[in-house]
């Protein structure tokens, strides 16, 4: 009786111990997959958080070329009386600068371009000098409805 009390007590301890080991096998794999879970999840958050630092760093540098762009094209019309093409060297420089910096701004930046040169009088051949040629402009996706308020203040 005592033999197979202790059988029986030593079929329980082994019995127990597969479970324990069961059971930590079990919340091992548990720990792992919220570790998993939470990294994706930082990993994600990491990488919005650089696309919007990358967003904001773009956007800043668009508007230092606009900014600058704008005190170029302003000191060239103080330099030529107020016409961007009154002579060749000067229409060059204006329509080479205008053509890059259309290609590397976004369409709201290149509006700002465009209403900048309007009221400057450089895009109407009113003038005794003909107006900047940016024939080859590819203005894309820019919606000049939105622009359109020369008349109105804006």
């Amino acid at each position: 009786m005592v033999r197979e009390q202790r059988l029986e007590d030593l079929n329980e301890s082994r019995y127990q111990r597969l479970e324990d080991l069961n059971g930590s096998r079990y919340q091992r794999l548990e720990d792992l997959n919220e570790s998993r879970e939470q990294r994706q999840v930082e990993e994600k958050a990491a990488n919005r958080s650089n696309e919007f630092q990358r967003q904001l760093t773009t956007e800043r540098y668009r508007d230092e070329l606009l900014v600058a762009y704008i005190k170029d094209m302003a000191t060239l019309l103080e330099k030529s009386n107020g016409s961007l093409t009154a002579d060749e060297v000067t229409a060059t420089v204006a329509r080479a600068k205008t053509l890059t910096i259309f290609r590397q701004l976004d369409a709201q930046r290149n509006i700002q371009i465009v209403r900048f040169l309007h009221e400057a009088k450089q895009l109407s051949g009113i003038h005794k000098n003909s107006s900047l040629d940016l024939s080859t402009a590819k203005l894309l996706d820019i919606d000049f409805r939105d622009a359109a308020g020369y008349g109105d203040g804006a």
